[in-house]
């Protein structure tokens, strides 16, 4: 009985020395502090970073620089304590936080050639947006967005046809919407509270949802 005890204790030694291992050769994977940063901006250049950091709930910063065709959906970030800027990129041609909910500083989405689609269907508040300059971007989804601190600017997307924020109640700053030669649907219905309106060079927009827009808004 002892020596089967010690048999048995020596296996077990044995397999835990041979799983520490693999573990050690990257063959098992295991969460660290290390790899959820609080204490940086976290860079997405390729595939493998955005799996190293998919778990991850909360982050100073993410910043989405790359010349390949990167995919953030697995992403499980709720919030961002500073700043999500997204470009430039090439390859990207979507980009979707499906469980972001809070952006404390600004979202600037600028310079991505080939992205058709922001979408972020949770996100509630966020302390400013910039969306200018991506040339093929298409659509934009804010469904549940109803705070931005302080101001809201999406200009020069040149392909832009869709601007979905319907639940959107006050911007803090100016409300810039301007050179959008395709823009069609603007949902904003639900606005009541901006510094200031500026909205321009959007002729497929009727004169009364630019009126509605400027109604809609008024100093806080």
């Amino acid at each position: 009985m002892h020596r089967s005890r010690s048999s048995a204790a020596a296996a077990l030694a044995l397999a835990a020395t041979a799983l520490g291992g693999l573990a050690a050769c990257g063959l098992f994977h295991t969460d660290s502090p290390a790899s959820c940063p609080g204490d940086r901006t976290v860079v997405l250049a390729s595939q493998r970073d955005v799996v190293a950091f998919q778990a991850c709930l909360t982050a100073r910063g993410i910043a989405l620089r790359t010349g390949a065709t990167v995919d953030v959906a697995p992403l499980h970030v709720t919030r961002i304590t500073g700043d999500l800027v997204i470009g430039p990129t090439v390859g990207v041609e979507s980009v979707s936080l499906s469980e972001l909910t809070q952006v404390d500083g600004a979202i600037v989405v600028m310079g991505n050639g080939s992205l058709h689609g922001l979408f972020l269907p949770r996100l509630e508040r966020v302390g400013r947006i910039a969306v200018e300059g991506n040339v093929s971007l298409a659509s934009i989804a804010m469904p549940r967005l109803t705070e931005v601190t302080g101001g809201l600017t999406i200009s020069d997307n040149h392909d832009l046809e869709v601007l979905d924020a319907p639940a959107l109640v006050r911007v803090g700053g100016d409300l810039v919407l301007a050179n959008h030669p395709q823009l069609t649907v603007v949902e904003l219905g639900a606005l009541r509270s901006a510094a200031a309106v500026r909205v321009e060079a959007l002729p497929k927009l009727t004169a009364e949802v630019l009126d509605g827009l400027r109604a809609h808004a008024s100093p806080p």
